[in-house]
């Protein structure tokens, strides 16, 4: 395998201030101020980058008790470096001039011209209003029509201090280049000493490298592939840690080793890596899962020889179920129009040891309303909107207009919108039963190096611990009354309504598990949403006995 490998390139220019200075100490015409360039100095030159100078600086009309600035040059940038640049300058070097002020030529003389102090936030405004016998800079990204307030630069050896001038996210476009207009600006005292004032400003250009992407991370902590991808389960914090890239640079597709089903996960604002799509995981109800594969025995201390078989699992009813309680069999019948697979609503489905699979269905979103209606699946009541070859359609739009999903991917979310599988809580957070389930679970059915995502209450001003609150705050704006961030790009959250409970509403409500950090915050939290309203912290009881989508967070 080969990996690119990212250099930064620097190109610093240094130029010679010169200060001219004539006549008698004391009240004496000052003729010039001259900043002139030493060509050659300190230049390095890389293919890459590129930078030059219009021009030498002069002060021309600088006289005693006055202020005036120099002419004008343009410092310009050039560059292929895909992920841009920063355009920075500093003054001084580690040989003849140690200090941010300009020196006098005699090195017998005392005079200088001092610097005005760097800042993040300079005020001065214009050139008048410097000190006697000071110098300072300013400079303009937009050719003039604007400048900067005057400062001070930063000593060449200061690295808490960088005088960012320009940068820039991406290569320079035009051969020309892109451009920065620089002056430096004096005032001398009524009896400053006349003669040539030295110091050395660097401009220095550094190409932004490219940030380490997870897929980076993967190899740089030695993982391999299979199938052509990296495994879910090599997962690490370390290895989440690592990766510089958020949003949609940082997705990749990882393999399960469960099943070899594939999905894309990133590196998000939050700072945690987590899925964009759907789990899919077609449990066995006889097959036994371990911590290697599956997230099992996480706690104050690693079990590693945790277990589960999704037989262990029961469902138990609530008010919100029709039907009986008794525990019956499993049953997967009938196949549903439009090809989905759903449980019998006439018998009572109350020991689910496995998911329930609709097929391959992806959220293709609702196009032309704002208020989402319900029922696109009624997995309970049988009703079903109208189908054809390609889409599921709400109420049986004949425009094909109002469509929820399909069963190819969709252009608007590709393969992230894929519906996935429906899992009861007791089966998610992969328990016997719900006198299992218990605050701040330690297992789940995700795989190994991932876990549910954490719910709890929340500010709306702060991230806190609510894990899907923190997504509402970088994504959606801290908005709870429309869920807009949370289906686009990069999380594509997917309304996928639930099953086994009088109001399923695919098509029109979204409902992702999650793990409640203490008791107050009850047994069974989860997210919900719709076009109208975000619920990052729900606890209400009949989610027990419902089939939800799951996504996972790395550990």
């Amino acid at each position: 395998m080969f990996r690119s490998i990212h250099k930064n390139y620097a190109i610093i220019i240094s130029t010679i201030i010169s200060i001219m200075l004539s006549g008698n100490v004391g009240l004496v015409p000052v003729f010039a101020l001259t900043y002139s360039r030493d060509i050659g100095v300190n230049f390095t030159f890389n293919s890459s980058i590129q930078v030059t100078l219009s021009s030498d600086l002069v002060i021309s009309n600088l006289a005693p008790g006055t202020a005036a600035d120099s002419n004008v040059i343009d410092v310009n940038i050039l560059t292929n470096n895909i992920t841009g640049y920063t355009l920075n300058a500093t003054v001084g070097n580690n040989t003849t001039y140690n200090t941010r002020n300009l020196v006098h030529s005699d090195s017998n003389a005392t005079a200088t011209f001092a610097s005005v102090n760097y800042t993040a936030t300079p005020t001065i405004v214009s050139n008048t209003d410097l000190a006697d016998d000071t110098w300072a800079y300013s400079y303009s990204v937009d050719d003039g029509s604007t400048w900067s307030n005057y400062n001070g630069l930063p000593l060449y050896s200061d690295e808490t201090n960088v005088a960012l001038l320009k940068e820039s996210n991406g290569p320079v476009a035009t051969n020309a280049g892109d451009k920065v207009k620089f002056k430096i600006a004096a005032r001398a005292a009524s009896t400053q000493m006349s003669g040539e004032y030295n110091n050395v400003i660097n401009f220095t250009a550094v190409a932004a490298p490219a940030p380490k992407t997870l897929e980076m991370a993967y190899a740089d902590a030695g993982k391999t592939k299979l199938n052509g991808y990296y495994k879910m389960q090599d997962m690490s914090s370390a290895i989440c840690a690592d990766a510089e890239v958020v949003d949609e640079g940082s997705q990749m597709q990882v393999i399960d080793t469960r099943d070899n089903k594939v999905y894309w996960v990133t590196k998000l604002q939050d700072g945690k890596c987590w899925m964009t799509q759907n789990l899919d995981l077609d449990l066995d109800s006889t097959k036994t899962y371990t911590h290697a594969d599956t997230d099992l025995g996480w706690g104050d201390t690693i079990d590693d020889t945790a277990s589960w078989t999704p037989s262990q699992s029961t469902r138990n009813k609530d008010s919100g179920d029709s039907g009986s309680s008794s525990t019956v069999t499993p049953d997967p019948d009938p196949i549903m129009p439009g090809g989905i697979i759903g449980p019998d609503p006439s018998t009572p489905q109350t020991n689910e040891g496995y998911s329930f699979d609709p097929g391959d269905w992806y959220y293709a979103g609702y196009n032309g309303r704002t208020l989402l209606p319900y029922a696109l699946i009624d997995y309970l009541t049988h009703e079903y909107s109208s189908v054809n070859s390609n889409t599921i359609l709400v109420y049986g739009d004949a425009n094909y207009t109002n469509v929820y999903f399909s069963n190819v991917p969709f252009s608007n979310n590709g393969t992230h919108g894929h519906v996935g599988n429906y899992y009861y809580r007791t089966t998610a957070l992969a328990v016997d039963s719900t006198s299992g389930i218990t605050a701040n679970q330690h297992n789940s059915i995700c795989p190994a190096g991932w876990r549910i995502p954490v719910s709890s209450t929340y500010s709306v001003d702060s991230v806190g611990d609510n894990e899907f609150w923190g997504l509402v705050y970088y994504y959606n704006n801290k908005s709870t009354g429309s869920n807009v961030g949370l289906e686009g790009a990069p999380l594509y959250f997917v309304r996928a309504g639930m099953i086994a409970h009088n109001s399923p509403s695919a098509g029109g409500d979204g409902y992702y598990f999650a793990n409640p950090i203490t008791e107050s915050d009850g047994d069974n939290s989860y997210i919900s949403f719709n076009s109208d309203y975000v619920s990052p912290y729900n606890n209400t009881g009949h989610l027990i006995a419902d089939g939800i989508t799951l996504r996972c967070v790395a550990r």
